[in-house]
């Protein structure tokens, strides 16, 4: 049953309403058609026995004016002769007179009627049926004055064919029912489908790091519409909120620069003239945290910068192949005590005009992330190829990668993927530094899960000048 319920939610909406509309216009027409098709066949077996007793006391009546002659006279000559059946009889079955037409004569006609039947009744109606045919043959007889039976038979062919035009006409207006209960499909498809699909793209890119997506619904029905503009106002103060919070990280840490450098002084004028040992070890631990706000400060300043084209670049002629070297042995110690491999694949040398101070920056925020999140026995690989006078520099580990809905959302300030768990620290802003940094520099940074396993950040720099 659960399988079953499952199967059924994964078909879209439309076709499941155009499922059920076509099951309520079929059960309404099957439904239609058998009574109507029961009432129908009950009428014209009442509108035939009419039809035979009428004729019956019309024959009965030129019988008793004109005898058996009169009706040998006039029945062949009447216009119903081809369709209708006439047969007189005596009271011991002896056929008189008889007028029956080809397709009647496979049904076999009675002789005589049961006396007892004729105590109640003047007329005596019979319906036969024959297996060389379909139709069913209805027969009437009728007692003269002189003992013989007047015999009158009627087929049901007429009756058969009028429940036929009676069927198609049932189902040309079941079809035309069905094509108009089509119209509220194509409606809700048009008009609620449609606007919920583009509901639904525009709210994939809600998640985009500037931010300012917005539901979009063209055409859509008023209760899409309202919904829309609630969630989209809710959206624009959540901007306007994360904006400000923002501007007002930026505006503290510029303030805070000044104070932490004074309290760092001051920490060391107190190092150097305290004798005490205790004094000395918590001004060397207070250092080191001022060292650690300055840092990330200066990250809050330096992305800051980035963003908005103002980071300062002091460019000098920098060797790739050296600058990789020298990040590769400082961090080797480091890859070791992780149990990890960190290695270089060489490649073409290339010399960049480049702020070496923040590429360094820049390549060591990714390898930390790459020691950080890389298990125990993988492999964190630095390489770099030439791209036109430039060069893109790759970090490749073979950690979890990076979820594909976070591969945008990473970069930004004060966010961290789901991978970021409580044993590795931060505050987000490691990517988004590398990202300000190359932005700075005229590239661009990127991530790529691996084919095999991993992630592979890169930095696009070009030549500069």
């Amino acid at each position: 049953m659960l399988l079953k319920k499952t199967l059924f939610e994964r078909i879209p909406s439309q076709w499941r309403l155009a499922t059920m509309l076509a099951l309520f216009v079929g059960t309404s027409i099957a439904l239609t058609l058998v009574l109507v098709r029961s009432t129908v066949s009950r009428d014209l077996r009442r509108f035939d026995s009419a039809i035979i007793l009428d004729e019956l006391m019309e024959y009965a009546a030129i019988y008793a004016a004109n005898g058996l002659q009169g009706v040998r006279d006039i029945f062949p000559a009447g216009q119903s002769s081809e369709s209708h059946g006439l047969r007189i009889t005596s009271a011991n079955g002896q056929t008189l007179f008889e007028s029956v037409p080809e397709d009647m004569q496979v049904f076999d006609w009675p002789k005589t009627v049961p006396e007892q039947d004729w105590e109640t009744r003047k007329t005596h109606l019979q319906n036969i049926t024959s297996p060389k045919t379909e139709l069913e043959l209805t027969v009437g007889a009728y007692k003269l004055r002189d003992g013989h039976l007047l015999w009158f038979g009627r087929t049901d062919a007429v009756a058969q064919l009028y429940q036929q035009n009676i069927t198609l006409y049932l189902w040309l207006a079941g079809i035309l029912a069905a094509a108009v209960a089509m119209l509220p499909v194509i409606w809700y498809s048009h008009e609620v489908l449609t606007p919920i699909r583009a509901f639904t793209a525009s709210a994939r890119r809600l998640h985009l790091p500037e931010g300012t997506a917005r539901l979009m619904t063209p055409r859509a029905i008023p209760e899409l519409k309202t919904l829309a503009s609630v969630v989209n106002a809710g959206l624009d103060q959540i901007l306007s909120l994360t904006r400000e919070l923002q501007s007002t990280n930026d505006q503290l840490a510029h303030e805070l620069r000044t104070p932490l450098a004074r309290i760092r002084g001051n920490l060391e004028t107190l190092l150097d003239k305290s004798d005490n040992a205790e004094a000395q070890d918590a001004a060397a631990r207070s250092l080191e945290e001022i060292d650690r706000a300055a840092q990330l400060v200066q990250t809050i300043l330096t992305v800051r910068a980035g963003d908005h084209g103002a980071l300062r670049l002091y460019r000098q002629p920098t060797p790739v192949h050296q600058l990789i070297q020298n990040l590769v042995e400082l961090f080797t110690p480091a890859a070791e005590d992780r149990q990890l491999t960190l290695d270089i694949v060489q490649g073409l040398d290339v010399v960049l005009n480049i702020d070496r101070e923040l590429i360094n920056q820049a390549i060591s925020n990714l390898l930390d992330n790459a020691l950080a999140y890389t298990p125990k026995g993988g492999r964190v690989t630095l390489r770099w190829q030439a791209e036109g006078t430039g060069a893109i520099i790759f970090v490749e580990d073979t950690g979890l990668g990076v979820h594909p809905e976070e591969v945008e959302m990473i970069w930004e300030r004060y966010n961290r993927g789901s991978a970021a768990i409580a044993r590795h620290p931060g505050i987000g802003l490691g990517l988004s530094l590398v990202r300000a940094i190359a932005t700075a520099h005229g590239g661009s940074a990127g991530v790529a899960n691996r084919s095999s396993k991993g992630a592979r950040f890169w930095i696009n720099l070009p030549q500069g000048s």
